[in-house]
């Protein structure tokens, strides 16, 4: 995996054919974990051939300058703590792409998140001149949204029965974060 930058505790990697191991790892261990907000998984989804061809995907998106899928790792450790991506990539009049984030739960309230996060946004900016960040997150995922407005973020609307998760339709907050900088 490329590294892309670190902050003071985490390397933050571009995913690619090599992640697989740790990502699934990773999905593993969290899965019971991220499971109400997450699309219904089975058992298939966490094998290492799905994995593989997930990080295939993503290493594909990404050389094509359309996702920058990053897993973090605390400096000096191989397991992922955090994961953050950059997917939707629009350069031109419209600048812009979509942030997904998720951190293992045994590092959660300790800051892992708000340091890997913090760090993709600056560089969504600062790096890849984007000027807007979107992120449509779970109307009753109350700690992602607090998360989310804590960075910044301001909900723009509501997209009603947005997804079919577990059954039912789940209503999602549009949010957004503007850079503000000039091009």
């Amino acid at each position: 995996m490329l590294k892309l930058f670190e902050t003071e505790r985490l390397e933050a990697l571009v995913v690619d054919e090599r992640a697989a191991r740790q990502l699934l790892c990773y999905e593993k261990e969290n899965r019971e974990h991220f499971a109400q907000f997450s699309p219904l998984r089975d058992d298939r989804y966490y094998t290492l051939g799905n994995v593989q061809k997930l990080c295939e995907k993503q290493a594909s998106l990404y050389k094509q300058e359309r996702k920058l899928p990053l897993v973090f790792v605390r400096k000096g450790h191989s397991a992922i703590v955090a994961t953050a991506s950059l997917s939707d990539i629009t350069y031109g009049t419209l600048q812009s792409a979509t942030l997904g984030y998720s951190t293992a739960q045994k590092w959660q309230r300790q800051g892992i998140g708000s340091e890997a996060v913090k760090a993709t946004i600056d560089y969504a900016f600062d790096t890849l001149n984007l000027h807007r960040l979107e992120a449509t997150i779970m109307t009753k995922n109350y700690p992602s949204l607090g998360f989310a407005e804590s960075l910044g973020f301001v909900c723009e609307g509501i997209a009603r029965e947005y997804l079919f998760l577990h059954g039912k339709w789940e209503d999602y907050c549009r949010m957004a974060l503007l850079g503000g900088r000039e091009v």
